[in-house]
């Protein structure tokens, strides 16, 4: 990683974190395709942008890795709404989305 820095530092290229905003738009965008077309209007990105602010705005949420927080959002809000079609696609996210252990991420 240190050597992978100082090539970038010479080719003068800046990297930016992934933010968990970001994460949210991919993942709801993944989940989305998913919907038949009639549902997809129950799945808004709005409410779950304003989730996501509602939880930046709390201190025990800032130390959580923004992919994760992003597909506990989604996750639960699936749940609220009801798609069960849905279910397997989360699940196949979160075993895709591991920690820096290895182990999978539990979000239900």
């Amino acid at each position: 990683m240190r050597m992978e820095k100082i090539v970038l530092e010479k080719v003068c290229w800046k990297v930016k974190a992934t933010t968990s905003f970001q994460f949210l738009q991919l993942y709801y965008s993944l989940i989305r395709e998913n919907l038949p077309f009639e549902r997809r209007k129950n799945l808004s990105f709005e409410r779950l942008e304003a989730q996501l602010k509602a939880c930046h705005c709390r201190i025990m949420f800032s130390k959580a890795k923004p992919s994760v927080l992003a597909l506990s959002i989604i996750a639960l809000e699936i749940q609220e709404q009801k798609f069960i079609e849905l279910m397997e696609g989360v699940e196949c996210l979160q075993k895709h989305s591991k920690d820096s252990y290895g182990e999978e991420i539990q979000l239900f």
